[in-house]
């Protein structure tokens, strides 16, 4: 087996202080306003723990039969500074990456500078699943900015 390791960036200015983007992420109702899979997908698993030491996990079952699990745990918090967490991606069970995720908030006047690191292990779909991730996780943090800006979120295209 090959393992694919991949790092992205991905950085947005929020019109926003650190503290709303911070709290975009700190509750599970905050969070689900943003993080989310396509409407037509079921949710069969929601858990939320905000806090060192604390886990998450996201499951949810896609129309093409496919079930996706995001388990998390996060290991670093500083309120309205940065989040660090550690999570795997399986795909019907099967673990399909391991991946280290750092957000960064840094105060730019009235707005946010949002800093998304993402380090990942990827076990199976080589290039391809890290392009998929990248895809998918900017999709994501647009709709976190168009939530805390007051405008629709986007559909995954």
């Amino acid at each position: 087996m090959t393992i694919t390791n991949a790092t992205f960036v991905i950085e947005r200015l929020v019109n926003a202080s650190p503290a709303r983007v911070f709290a975009a992420y700190a509750s599970v109702e905050a969070k689900s306003a943003w993080f989310k899979t396509p409407s037509e997908c079921q949710t069969l698993n929601r858990d939320f723990d905000f806090r060192v030491g604390g886990r998450e996990r996201f499951r949810a079952l896609w129309p093409s039969g496919l079930t996706t699990d995001f388990q998390a745990t996060y290991h670093d918090i500083v309120e309205d500074e940065r989040i660090i967490l550690v999570y795997d991606l399986l795909h019907n069970g099967e673990k399909l990456s391991v991946s280290l995720q750092t957000l960064e908030m840094k105060a730019e006047g009235d707005k946010t500078r949002l800093i998304h690191t993402e380090q990942g292990a990827y076990l199976t779909g080589g290039a391809e699943a890290v392009q998929g991730r990248e895809h998918g996780t900017t999709w994501q943090v647009d709709n976190l900015v168009a939530v805390l800006e007051g405008r629709e979120a986007r559909d995954l295209t």
